[in-house]
C-alpha cells in the first residue's frame, strides 16, 4: 500500500488560499486607508502625507503586511502547479521571486518621505525627494520589483488557469485588478483596482479550498519514500 505525504508541499493548497485571500483583502485595505494626492506632483504628495501623517504610516504598513501575504501566496501557487506550469510557470515564478523579495521593503521609503515633509520646508522636501527619484539606482531597484511582483503574479494566475486549476475570468479578473489602477491617477480607481483583486483571490482561494490535497488524483501528489524496513519488506514480497 502506498503512502503519501500530503504535507510535504511548501504551502499547502488552503494554506495558500488564506494567504492569497488575506493579503488581497489587507492590500485593498491599504488603497482605502492611503492619504492620496490632489495631484501627481511631489508637492502634493509630500502635502498629503504632512497633513495624514497617522493615516500614512497606517497605510504603509497595511501595504506592506498585504503585499507580504501575496508574495507567499505566489510561492504556495508555485507548489500547486509543480511541474505543470510549463514556461509560463517557471517565468511566473522567476518573476514572483524577483517582485516578492524587493516589492514590501520598498514601503520603508514612505517614512523617509513622511520626515521630509514634516521635517523640512516643503520646497526643500520636494527638492530632496525628487532627487531621490532621479538616481539612477531608484529606477534599477523599483521598476524589476514592480514589474516582477506584478507580471508574475498574472502569470502565475494564467499557468493555474491552463492546467485546469482555476475558470478563466481567475486570471481576467486579476489582470484587471492591477491595470484599473494604471489608467490613470485617481485614488477611486485605485481603490476599485484593489476590491477586483480582492474577487479574484476570493474565488481562486475558493477552488484551492474546495480541492485540498488528499481529494487531489495520486499524480497529482508528491509521493514519500517508504522507511528502511518498508522499502525491505516490499522488495521481500516483490
Amino acid at each position: 500500500m502506498s503512502t503519501v505525504d500530503t504535507s510535504s508541499r511548501f504551502l499547502s493548497r488552503r494554506t495558500t488560499a488564506g494567504l492569497l485571500l488575506s493579503g488581497a483583502c489587507v492590500t485593498a485595505a491599504g488603497f482605502v486607508a492611503t492619504p492620496w494626492e490632489d495631484e501627481q506632483t511631489t508637492r502634493a504628495y509630500l502635502g498629503a502625507l504632512a497633513e495624514s501623517a497617522t493615516r500614512a504610516q497606517v497605510s504603509a504598513v497595511l501595504l506592506h503586511v498585504g503585499y507580504l501575504l501575496l508574495a507567499a501566496g505566489a510561492f504556495g501557487l508555485l507548489a500547486v502547479l509543480g511541474r505543470r506550469g510549463g514556461r509560463i510557470g517557471v517565468i511566473g515564478g522567476v518573476l514572483t521571486l524577483l517582485g516578492a523579495t524587493t516589492m514590501p521593503g520598498l514601503l520603508v521609503t514612505d517614512a523617509y518621505d513622511l520626515a521630509l515633509a514634516r521635517e523640512l520646508p516643503r520646497d526643500t522636501a520636494v527638492e530632496v525627494s525628487d532627487a531621490v527619484g532621479e538616481l539612477a539606482m531608484s529606477t534599477i531597484i523599483f521598476l524589476p520589483a514592480l514589474v516582477g511582483f506584478v507580471l508574475g503574479g498574472i502569470l502565475l494566475v494564467v499557468a493555474l488557469w491552463r492546467v485546469g486549476e482555476v475558470p478563466a475570468v481567475v486570471p481576467a479578473l486579476v489582470l484587471l485588478g492591477w491595470l484599473v489602477p494604471m489608467a490613470g491617477f485617481d485614488p477611486t480607481l485605485i481603490v476599485a483596482g484593489g476590491l477586483v483583486l480582492v474577487a479574484a483571490y476570493a474565488l481562486l482561494a475558493a477552488r484551492l479550498w474546495r480541492t485540498p490535497e488528499e481529494s487531489l488524483p495520486r499524480r497529482d501528489r508528491r509521493p514519500r519514500a517508504p522507511a528502511g524496513p518498508a522499502r525491505a519488506d516490499a522488495g521481500a514480497q516483490a
